[in-house]
């Protein structure tokens, strides 16, 4: 079985551009409008393999962070007929978030998890949950970065 695999690179020293280009050639990515190997990276630009076997996802998210762990970067896997999406993102001060996703990546937390997580101290106030175990559940402080990001992008 197998999906779409996209990559959006959205922060990266120089010295890690040749390690994620390497990276991006060895898996297929390619621009929109690109037929062949992506050869200079454009940061913000959401990039494409066809086709990928499920599961690549991770594989690729954990190879990107050992070969660029200075790079702010969102790649995730198209849902695959009942499988869900899967979502990585990362940010060097923050680390990795990942859960399920839609086609677009846009991540969301199944509902189970959270009423299990929330089930678990249920005298806790909200806010107190929030503020620790509820922000790495939902990768607050992942997503405000990568949603910086992503407003920058789309306003230039």
């Amino acid at each position: 079985m197998s999906a779409d695999l996209q990559l959006r690179i959205h922060s990266a020293p120089a010295a890690e551009l040749v390690p994620l280009l390497d990276l991006m050639r060895e898996h297929g990515f390619c621009g929109e409008y690109e037929r062949g190997p992506t050869e200079v990276l454009t940061l913000g630009q959401v990039y494409r393999t066809r086709e990928a076997v499920l599961g690549l996802c991770e594989e690729v998210a954990t190879r990107l962070e050992e070969d660029a762990p200075n790079a702010v970067f969102e790649l995730w896997q198209d849902p695959h007929w009942n499988a869900d999406g899967h979502y990585h993102a990362y940010v060097p001060k923050f680390g990795h978030f990942e859960a399920g996703c839609d086609a677009e990546g846009v991540p969301h937390v199944s509902v189970h998890d959270l009423i299990q997580r929330l089930s678990n101290n249920p005298e806790a106030p909200l806010g107190d949950w929030m503020a620790g175990e509820g922000a790495g559940l939902l990768g607050v402080a992942v997503l405000a970065v990568v949603g910086e990001y992503r407003a920058q992008s789309s306003g230039s």
